[in-house]
């Protein structure tokens, strides 16, 4: 190495160079905290509950971040590069050189502070904000809210371009029409260089030759290289494709046809077409032809007939072709007149039996022995299930979305210069009432319009949502609806409805990507938010959820959107469904599906036996998880899948064989989540009574992580129907509209929900969020609902389990709650000793039992009149009082 690189610094040098390390260290602090910029961090202009710092520059880098942002926004992230080329230059010129130029420096000064001001305010007008901070900071947003009245919009960002300019030219020394010239330039000759390789690049995949001479184009060394590259991966790509083309012909030449559904693609039987050879001197091509044959043998590839494609066999079969509840028809050939649907929308579609039958007609299919393991010994097949389980010979599929109307999206949109003007109108008419606020954003939607209003200093959020009605008579609206706090924004909002609805159909919303990617196995839609986008919910996450509404709300609607949803997102293997219907109309059409555990049930006696039997299911599930070591539905099932994929099945760890007819243990199964559908639990309540109280809260207490969730569903939101123990343990609420602020605080805690406009409009209460979420509830005809139903209907039969409308568990023994007991057995165990001391005392009141044993008055009331039965007591007189009829045991004396 040369000794004079390793030279020693002076004294000055040292200075320097230890100056310029040390500021880039600190730049690259101020960078990385910047970068890592988190809201909820505690900083400059707010603090945190917490601790826990989520910037990798730790509180301090938090800190400083949030208060650069805070002040000049976007700037902040060009601090670290120009504190870094200051120090460079300071070091440079003042710590070496002596003759500094205090002019052309104090000119430069001036410059960077034009730059500086001018992109903090053009940012603030025009770049969004930095979570809760203007894109300039608050020294951009002051300087705008100075000029904007003065030189409004335009006039603003004309002055501080120019400004902008001057600044350039003052800290550079440059001209800016040089500088726009060199900009312009070197844009052409980039986009020049860039359509002239994507020319080479066409005609070199395309197979034409290219005239490489001088003075028609010339290449770098690099760009030869990559030429290179890309003509072998293109002779790659082509050896690749013929040689799987001939290993598909040679494989159909030896396989057995299989049998295949009923679908509108076919394969079409390739004809030879003799194409021109290709000529390929790379050395990829040289080796495949030197184990194939000469390459004037390959021939370019025939074109497709796009009519018919054989489908994929992945072990069930995949149909296109939308079911229909009428029969089937011959195929037509013709592709314009064949409905063809996207594969995305229903990726494990399969036809209904009836349709299976007819196509199996024509083809028979092949039956192929798997080995069986002798070392695994399987229990006979006549041993019983799970009871949840769904017991299936053939795969099921999901239904196809052309089950369900088509409708065309009837879209009005919005100008801006409406919306501009309702804009002003909104500001002007707050004005009237003393209110100081600007619109700093509007969000269209399909139902209604929100606009992000930016209050004064001093103005309370309560003035406004106390306004609403005045302001929903200034603005000639149905009504408006103040949202006082938007997540991540310092504004509110104010909902406006639109002139022309538009209708969220479920089809579209069906339809969405992050549906069907949903990992879930209950993920269903709500409908579509403020700005039209779909809303899918997870019911294991919330796992409860109470829906509430006036009659005429879109509260049926809602539920069996919600229903319909999980017929298209899960078969009976993953969801099983309990439906109790009161009111015998809204859920008995979904009789007969196969993912029903018991019948659809109308009669509120048998409703309280079907909840009685989920809590039976729900303590023998959490019996077997136990002993299996999962903590809840979700590692059982992966626990089961992963037995039976090695060929050792698990076996039931609860059977009793002096309790069971059968010799060896039944073999555990994939537990399906269950899904208790009630539609009108006020009723059920006032006819059963308070035992369905006490059993919807010993389900919701524990049935989350057995997979049994509730969907509760009333149109009389009391607080005698929605009580404390209720609304306790269901957290996630859906409020549709209600006719006072007095029902909107008994579902939400909040009010709002009274101010909606009915038809599906919804407020959704997630779980764990105290604001709640805007919903345009998706809307599904009966004829929707009836095709879906017919579709499932026709591809299995439903397997009711009876013990579960007589409220027995699998072993055939009631299911009780603690501290009851059987009807046919109704003496209390405190029964004698409440004997002895009305005996004793001679005082046969209910209050005087209670007080003693310290019981409730429900069981006293039942022990006084067990004892009116058994005449111990008399019946109650007129006063009230009873008659102590039975004399008191004699007292044994005890001999010491």
């Amino acid at each position: 190495m040369p000794t004079h690189l390793l030279s020693r610094l002076t004294t000055q040098q040292r200075l320097t160079e230890a100056v310029f390390l040390l500021s880039c260290g600190f730049s690259l602090f101020i960078l990385v905290s910047l970068v890592t910029y988190h809201p909820f961090d505690a900083g400059w202009h707010h603090v945190n509950a917490t601790d826990i710092s989520f910037n990798y520059g730790g509180v301090l880098g938090a800190w400083l971040a949030d208060m650069l942002l805070s002040l000049i926004g976007y700037v902040a992230y060009t601090l670290p590069f120009v504190f870094v080329l200051c120090t460079h230059a300071l070091g440079r010129h003042y710590l070496v050189y002596s003759d500094v130029d205090v002019a052309k420096s104090c000119l430069r000064l001036v410059g960077a502070s034009l730059t500086c001001l001018s992109m903090m305010v053009l940012l603030s007008m025009n770049a969004p904000p930095i979570y809760v901070h203007s894109g300039g900071g608050i020294a951009g947003a002051m300087l705008m809210q100075v000029c904007l009245p003065y030189l409004n919009w335009v006039g603003t960002s004309m002055m501080f371009l120019s400004l902008f300019a001057s600044g350039i030219t003052l800290l550079f020394g440059i001209k800016i029409i040089d500088l726009i010239d060199y900009v312009g330039a070197f844009t052409i000759s980039t986009f020049n260089n860039l359509v002239t390789l994507m020319q080479f690049c066409l005609q070199r995949v395309g197979g034409q030759s290219v005239d490489m001479t001088a003075s028609s184009f010339k290449l770098p060394t690099r760009l030869q290289q990559f030429k290179q590259r890309i003509q072998v991966l293109c002779s790659g790509f082509q050896a690749f494709f013929h040689r799987s083309q001939a290993a598909k012909r040679q494989a159909a030449a030896v396989t057995p046809e299989m049998p295949r559904a009923e679908t509108v693609f076919e394969t079409a039987a390739e004809p030879p077409v003799e194409g021109e050879p290709l000529s390929i001197d790379i050395s990829l091509a040289d080796t495949y032809a030197a184990e194939q044959g000469s390459l004037t043998d390959l021939t370019a590839p025939s074109p497709l007939n796009i009519d018919h494609f054989e489908p994929i066999s992945t072990g069930q079969t995949v149909s296109s072709e939308p079911v229909s509840a009428a029969p089937t028809r011959p195929i037509d050939n013709n592709p314009a007149e064949s409905p063809i649907s996207s594969p995305s929308k229903s990726p494990n579609y399969v036809p209904p039996a009836s349709e299976a039958a007819s196509a199996s007609t024509t083809t028979q299919p092949v039956n192929i022995a798997e080995p069986v393991d002798n070392a695994v010994v399987e229990p006979p097949a006549s041993l019983p299930s799970n009871p949840p389980s769904y017991v299936q010979n053939a795969p099921l599929g999901l239904p196809d979305l052309s089950l369900l109307d088509q409708p065309n999206r009837s879209e009005h949109p919005i100008s801006q210069e409406a919306l501009m003007q309702i804009a002003h109108l909104v500001e002007s008419k707050l004005e009237d009432f003393n209110i100081k606020a600007t619109v700093v954003d509007v969000v269209p939607g399909p139902v209604i319009t929100r606009f992000e209003l930016d209050l004064a200093p001093g103005v309370k959020v309560s003035k406004i949502t106390a306004l609403s009605k005045d302001l929903a008579r200034s603005l000639s609206a149905v009504s408006v609806r103040v949202v006082e706090v938007i997540p991540g924004k310092s504004v509110i909002g104010l909902e406006l409805p639109n002139l022309h609805r538009e209708t969220v159909y479920l089809t579209h919303v069906l339809d969405a990507p992050n549906f069907h990617q949903h990992p879930s196995n209950v993920a269903m839609v709500l409908g579509a938010d403020i700005a039209g986008q779909p809303v899918v919910v997870d019911l294991a996450k919330m796992p409860h959820l109470l829906v509430a509404g006036t009659t005429g709300s879109g509260k049926s609607v809602g539920v069996n959107v919600m229903i319909v949803s999980l017929l298209y997102k899960s078969t009976p293997e993953d969801v099983r469904l309990i439906m109790i219907d009161p009111k015998m109309l809204e859920l008995s059409v979904y009789e007969g599906i196969p993912h029903l555990l018991c019948e659809v049930v109308t009669d509120m006696k048998q409703a309280s036996n079907a909840l009685r039997w989920c809590v039976g299911e729900m303590e023998r599930r959490y019996q077997v998880m136990s002993a299996l070591g999962v903590r809840n539905i979700q590692g059982y099932n992966d626990k089961i899948q992963a037995a039976q994929a090695s060929g050792q099945p698990i076996m039931d760890p609860l059977w009793d064989v002096t309790q069971s007819a059968h010799m060896h243990p039944p073999v555990l199964e994939k537990m399906a989540s269950i899904v208790v559908v009630v539609d009108e639990f006020a009723d059920m309540m006032m006819i059963v009574g308070k035992k369905v109280e006490e059993l919807i809260a010993r389900i919701a207490q524990k049935a989350r992580a057995a997979g049994i969730h509730l969907i509760l569903a009333t149109q009389r939101p009391s607080v005698d129907v929605i009580t404390g123990l209720i609304k306790a343990n269901v957290p996630t609420r859906m409020a549709f509209q209600v006719s006072s602020k007095i029902d909107s605080r008994t579902i939400l805690d909040q009010q709002g929900a009274e101010t909606l406009l009915g038809m599906g409009d919804m407020l959704y209460l997630p779980p764990g969020m105290g604001v709640p979420i805007r919903v345009h509830g998706a809307f599904v005809a009966d004829h929707e609902v009836h095709r879906v139903v017919a579709d499932w209907k026709q591809r299995a039969e439903p397997q009711y389990i009876d013990l579960i409308l007589e409220g027995t568990s699998d072993s055939g023994d009631h299911v009780f709650l603690p501290g009851e007991t059987d009807e046919t057995d109704s003496r209390d165990a405190l029964y004698d000793e409440a004997v002895v001391f009305v005996t004793e005392t001679r005082r046969g009141s209910i209050s005087s039992v209670q007080r003693k044993f310290k019981i409730g008055y429900n069981r006293a009331a039942r022990i006084i009149e067990d004892m009116e039965a058994q005449g111990v007591v008399s019946a109650p007189m007129n006063n009230g009082n009873r008659e102590v009829l039975a004399r008191a045991a004699p007292k044994v004396a005890s001999y010491e």
